[in-house]
């Protein structure tokens, strides 16, 4: 049986290194195997071939951008399929350093202000992505002129389908990473992943079906559900909206699904500003109470 494996393994290195054009001669030269490096492999392997549900994740956050400001128009849809629309502008900062660690306890910061309708006008959100404890969340709001602290797991941002939960992810570490067979979304290639929340995450979501493009590592297609394994929400992201952005690749047009309450959300990004230099006033609570 050991002999019938390494025939097998040998059968394998060979289709490997044929594959990828390499000459056969040195393949099991005196000195040991020669292996084609990870890269090469990775191309010759058919569907992505080696990477595990965790390392696809990880190249899924590295697709980021340190900072931006993003300005969005967004139409909120409720059961009867009467619109509302919205816009607003976005601000972030990763704190990370390079190491890929929180510097002073912050992982990132985001601060939202809206300009339409009116009755929402200069409303803002500010939430603070902590390393080792909750998240900080406040709230500001031309009637009340004062900033509030908010607890907003699970709530809808300002009526619409998105939550804290759908921007608050911290670490690779507060999920374990199934990899299904790939598929094809939107006539793309896509990875599929199951991922399941850590008991000390404070989410609404237990569990997330999501197909992440295999170009871009963009989600196309995540799928959100409770701790009894109910549909909460879907997102859905249009393959030929993704844009390169510096570097940071991103669906401009999506669309949050909540499957209980038979709402959506579609947002379009407008404009993207990449890697703005922002310092940290521009996160504090006393910007969030400014007049833009």
């Amino acid at each position: 049986m050991v002999d019938m494996n390494r025939a097998r393994i040998a059968t394998t290195l060979l289709a490997v290194a044929l594959a990828l054009g390499l000459p056969r001669a040195p393949l099991f030269a005196a000195s040991g195997v020669v292996l084609p490096d990870r890269e090469e492999a990775e191309e010759a392997l058919p569907e992505g071939g080696s990477m595990t549900g965790r390392e696809i994740f990880e190249r899924f956050l590295d697709n980021r951008l340190h900072s931006a400001v993003q300005y969005q128009t967004v139409f909120s849809r409720d059961p009867g399929g009467n619109e509302q629309r919205l816009k607003f502008w976005v601000r972030w900062k990763d704190y990370r350093d390079a190491n890929n660690k929180a510097v002073d306890g912050v992982l990132a910061k985001t601060l939202v202000k809206f300009e339409a309708p009116d009755d929402m006008r200069q409303t803002g959100f500010l939430m603070v992505v902590n390393d080792d404890r909750s998240n900080d969340q406040f709230i500001w709001t031309p009637s009340s002129g004062r900033v509030r602290r908010v607890r907003l797991s699970g709530v809808g941002i300002m009526g619409t389908d998105y939550t804290f939960d759908d921007i608050g992810w911290k670490s690779i570490e507060d999920a374990d990473y199934h990899r299904l067979p790939d598929e094809t979304v939107d006539g793309v290639g896509a990875f599929v992943l199951e991922v399941t929340m850590k008991p000390f995450v404070d989410s609404e979501y237990t569990t997330m079906r999501t197909w992440i493009d295999r170009q871009h590592y963009v989600p196309l297609r995540t799928l959100y559900r409770d701790a009894n394994g109910v549909e909460l929400r879907e997102m859905v992201a249009e393959a030929a909206s993704i844009e390169n952005f510096e570097g940071a690749w991103v669906a401009t047009r999506s669309t949050m699904y909540n499957l209980k309450e038979k709402t959506s959300t579609s947002v379009f990004v407008e404009a993207l500003d990449p890697d703005v230099a922002l310092a940290d006033q521009a996160f504090s609570t006393f910007q969030l109470s400014l007049r833009h």
